[in-house]
C-alpha cells in the first residue's frame, strides 16, 4: 500500500449541481464498497408498491437534529481513541444551494453567480480549516490509525443490496459505525435505508428531465434566454459553459448569465414546473422504494429523543 495522504483520508463527494454537478470533497464521507449489478435506470417502468402503513417523512430541522446528534458522537468516540474530530453541519458553508435543474433565486444568482465564491470557500476550507491543518500535520502511521479509527480498516460487516446498483458495503468498525449504533441501536438498517434512499435522488432527477412538460418548459426558457442574448440549449449547458470562462471579467458576466436563468426560470414557468415534477416523482420513488423510506422514517423517528439529548449536552 503507498503512503496514506492527509489530502485522501479527507477526501468525500458530494454531487454539487450548482456548479455544473461537479464532484467537490467534502470530509469524512466513509468510503462504501459496491459490486455493480446489471440494472436499468429509470428507463424501467415505476410503479406502486402496496403497503398499509405509511412513515411520515423527517422535517429538515430534525434531519439537522440527527446530523448534529451523529457528528457529536463521532467527535467524542473519536477523541476516546487520541485523536481530534470536528463536527461537519450539513450545509458546508454560507449561502450554500444546490439548484438540480434550473437556478430560480434571483438575488442568489445576483450575490453568487454560479457559485464560484462558494466554491473557493469550499477550496479553502477543504485546505486550511483546522481539521484539514490538524489531519495533513499527522505523521504517516497516526493518519493512518486515525482513518482505521473513524472508518474501520476495511468495508466490511454492513451490507445491503441496493435494488438497482447491487451489493453495497460498508465497515461494522470505527466511529462512524459506532456513532450509528448507539443513535439508531441497528447499525446495518440504518446505513441500508439510508445508502439506497440517498442514492435514489438521481432516478428522481432523471425522471424529472425525461418528462414532457418539464422539457416542454425547457423549450420557453431557451427562448427567452436567446432573446437575453444568450443561446443555449438547457440551463446545465450554460453552467458549464459560464464556468469555464475564465477572465477578469468573468465574475460579472457569469452573475449576469445566472440572473437571467434565474428570471427566465420563472417568466417560461421552468421554475413552477421543475418544482412540480420534482415533489411529484418524489412521491413515486418513495413509493416504489418505500420499504426503505419507512425503515429510514422509523430509525430517525424512534432516535429523535436521544438526538436532543446528546445535542443538548454538548
Amino acid at each position: 500500500m503507498g503512503r496514506e495522504r492527509a489530502e485522501d483520508f479527507l477526501e468525500g463527494h458530494v454531487i454539487r449541481p450548482m456548479a455544473a454537478r461537479r464532484l467537490r470533497k467534502w470530509w469524512p464521507a466513509a468510503p462504501v464498497a459496491v459490486v455493480v449489478a446489471t440494472v436499468l435506470w429509470p428507463s424501467v417502468q415505476v410503479t406502486p408498491a402496496s403497503h398499509d402503513e405509511t412513515v411520515r417523512e423527517t422535517t429538515s430541522a430534525e434531519s439537522d437534529l440527527l446530523h448534529r446528534a451523529e457528528e457529536i458522537l463521532v467527535r467524542d468516540c473519536m477523541a476516546q481513541k487520541g485523536f481530534r474530530y470536528w463536527p461537519k453541519p450539513l450545509d458546508p458553508v454560507l449561502d450554500y444551494r444546490e439548484f438540480p435543474y434550473v437556478v430560480d433565486d434571483v438575488k442568489w444568482a445576483k450575490a453568487h453567480g454560479y457559485g464560484r465564491d462558494i466554491e473557493r470557500a469550499l477550496d479553502w476550507e477543504d485546505r486550511f480549516s483546522p481539521r484539514a491543518l490538524y489531519y495533513r500535520a499527522l505523521p504517516e502511521d497516526r493518519l493512518r490509525a486515525a482513518k482505521i479509527s473513524l472508518i474501520g480498516e476495511r468495508p466490511e460487516g454492513l451490507e445491503v443490496t441496493h435494488p438497482l446498483i447491487g451489493s453495497m458495503t460498508h465497515s461494522d468498525r470505527g466511529c462512524v459505525a459506532e456513532a450509528w449504533r448507539q443513535l439508531y441501536h441497528d447499525a446495518e438498517a440504518w446505513f441500508g435505508a439510508k445508502q439506497v434512499t440517498s442514492s435514489l435522488s438521481g432516478m428522481r432527477m432523471s425522471l424529472v428531465t425525461a418528462d414532457a412538460a418539464f422539457r416542454q418548459r425547457i423549450a420557453h426558457w431557451s427562448r427567452c434566454m436567446r432573446a437575453r442574448g444568450f443561446t443555449t440549449p438547457d440551463p446545465l449547458a450554460l453552467r458549464r459553459e459560464r464556468l469555464a470562462t475564465e477572465g477578469p471579467y468573468t465574475g460579472a458576466e457569469e452573475r449576469r448569465a445566472a440572473v437571467a436563468e434565474a428570471e427566465c426560470a420563472h417568466s417560461s414557468g421552468l421554475a413552477k414546473t421543475a418544482r412540480e415534477r420534482d415533489i411529484h416523482y418524489a412521491a413515486v420513488v418513495r413509493e416504489r422504494y418505500r420499504p426503505f423510506f419507512d425503515t429510514l422514517g422509523r430509525l430517525q423517528q424512534a432516535a429523535l429523543p436521544q438526538a436532543r439529548l446528546i445535542v443538548g449536552k454538548s
